[in-house]
């Protein structure tokens, strides 16, 4: 009996290895899933929520210098030259059909736009999408701000954007007071609106 134990320990012993080693990866895995989880949480936290604390990322790069002067075409009426918005501040919104974010935020903008009157001119750039598919959206959504085409997302490489929607407050000069990378709600933008207004 003591010899057929002695014969039969080393392949027990092997098992009872395999099941650890088994043991060991599961684990592991476990552990590599977790973090990958929290990995994804953060990057669409960041992608799709304001983010004003980190100035050398995205948009907020360029606070303080002049918006890009590119010349695009409107939804319906006449090309605008992104240099020259002047003489009163302005709300510039570049987003796509496709984002959902983009979507929730149109009717705060809308809501904003008629608010603030003459006072602020809020205008959109479309990003990348054929005019037919921008106009049935518009139509859609009963958009009645200046939309304008940014096909070849000219505007969208020089403004560093990281995400969609992404929002510039530009001063009568030309000059971007402020950028927000992500979805605002209305009392946001109204907020940072007043502060563009106000000369802060």
């Amino acid at each position: 009996m003591t010899r057929l134990l002695s014969r039969r320990s080393p392949a027990r012993t092997r098992r009872a290895g395999r099941f650890a080693a088994g043991r060991k990866h599961a684990t592991v895995f476990r552990w590599l899933l977790g973090g990958l989880v929290v990995v994804a949480v953060v990057v669409l936290v960041a992608a799709f929520y304001p983010n004003d604390s980190a100035p050398d990322r995205g948009p907020a790069q360029i606070v303080g210098t002049r918006l890009p002067a590119v010349t695009l075409p409107a939804l319906a009426g006449s090309p605008i030259n992104t240099g020259a918005l002047g003489p009163r501040p302005v709300l510039v919104n570049l987003w796509a059909t496709w984002c959902g974010p983009c979507r929730r935020e149109m009717p705060a903008l809308a809501e904003l736009s008629r608010a603030m009157g003459s006072n602020l001119l809020v205008i959109s750039i479309d990003q990348g999408e054929d005019a037919r598919v921008v106009k049935a959206y518009a139509k859609r959504f009963g958009i009645d701000f200046p939309i304008y085409l940014d096909r070849d997302q000219r505007m969208g490489t020089m403004l560093h954007l990281v995400g969609l929607p992404s929002s510039f407050f530009i001063d009568q000069r030309g000059i971007v007071r402020d950028a927000v990378d992500g979805e605002m709600t209305y009392d946001i933008m109204t907020s940072k609106a007043h502060r563009l207004l106000a000369g802060g």
